[in-house]
């Protein structure tokens, strides 16, 4: 019998796109997982005398996957590798800080970004789940009041084995909690936000060619690279609103910070800079006699000057990514 929680979900990082790797997983603990085969059917089409559909073909072949974690600061940078690529790394002994920005150029002709294998194994006794050249499509972030720090990736492929089930070992040490959270807007620091989501999505699709395959022949863009930013905000006064009114472009900047020290006067921290924030929707109406809440979308606009929408950067004890 098996178990959710006996689940065990670890993440390779391909050195190229057809060729499945499972040498150096990172396994990452998470809430949920989405990693299925789908198998489109192909429907003849042909008239044949009676009122029953065509025959059924095997169609396109694809993989889905989507991975939800509470984000752990040693796996988060897996995550954020997968969508961004390779951060740049500066090292102080022990402590090493990553930083990410979104990618200027693809992979290769076939990926847009680095190409990953990902083993499943549901821990029933049976072969493990092998999934394969697959590309990170969509990273959201999200930070609530009372809750912990979560991270969610959209993966799309690829291709499909099952494989001898490997031994999994997962890092140690605690997540961010919402209370080492700060967030400050145009540089200032704001009290006021009591939910935040931040999603980037690269606008990914399968493309499937002549080449003796029901496979994927490569995973590209469709579309320009769109970030949304939205939350919740106590409504005290009508500053933020008046930088609705004007369609203001402003630095966001959230950081966490861990509690621990992992080396002398350095922690776990994670800070995550917008450069231009520019509010799309935000409502102040009275919904109830309680305390005015505002619900707020908006978008981060590609900043020349730092010529990224957003940068990120992790440090932590990993050496590297």
């Amino acid at each position: 019998m098996s178990y959710g929680m006996k689940t065990n979900v670890g993440i390779c990082f391909q050195n190229s796109y057809g060729t499945a790797l499972t040498q150096s997983l990172y396994w990452i603990p998470f809430i949920s997982e989405e990693f299925t085969p789908a198998k489109d059917p192909l429907v003849g089409e042909n008239m044949r005398g009676i009122f029953d559909e065509g025959p059924t073909y095997e169609g396109m072949n694809s993989v889905k996957g989507k991975l939800e974690m509470e984000a752990h600061p040693i796996s988060l940078g897996v995550l954020f590798k997968g969508f961004f690529g390779p951060p740049a790394t500066v090292t102080s002994a022990t402590y090493f800080s990553h930083t990410f920005k979104p990618r200027t150029a693809d992979f290769d002709i076939y990926a847009a970004s680095n190409p990953l294998t990902v083993v499943k194994d549901l821990g029933d006794g049976g072969s493990a789940h092998q999934f394969s050249d697959l590309v990170v499509s969509k990273l959201s972030m999200s930070v609530a009041n009372g809750e912990l720090f979560k991270t969610s990736v959209e993966i799309m492929g690829g291709k499909y084995a099952q494989i001898a089930a490997p031994a999994a070992s997962y890092p140690t040490g605690k997540n961010w909690t919402w209370d080492v959270a700060s967030v400050s807007l145009g540089g200032s620091a704001n009290g006021d936000i009591s939910e935040l989501n931040i999603e980037i999505d690269e606008s990914l699709e399968n493309k499937y060619t002549l080449n003796n395959t029901k496979t994927p022949s490569r995973t590209k863009r469709s579309g320009f690279r769109t970030m949304t930013v939205g939350g919740t905000l106590i409504f005290d006064n009508q500053t933020e609103f008046q930088q609705f009114l004007s369609q203001s472009e402003r630095n966001l900047t959230v950081n966490l910070k861990g509690t621990t020290a992992v080396q002398s006067g350095f922690f776990e921290t994670l800070t995550m800079i917008v450069p231009l924030f520019r509010y799309v929707e935000f409502a102040p109406v009275a919904g109830g006699p309680g305390k005015l809440e505002v619900g707020f979308s908006g978008k981060g606009v590609y900043s020349t000057t730092s010529a990224t929408q957003l940068q990120i950067t992790l440090a932590n004890t990993q050496a590297a990514y």
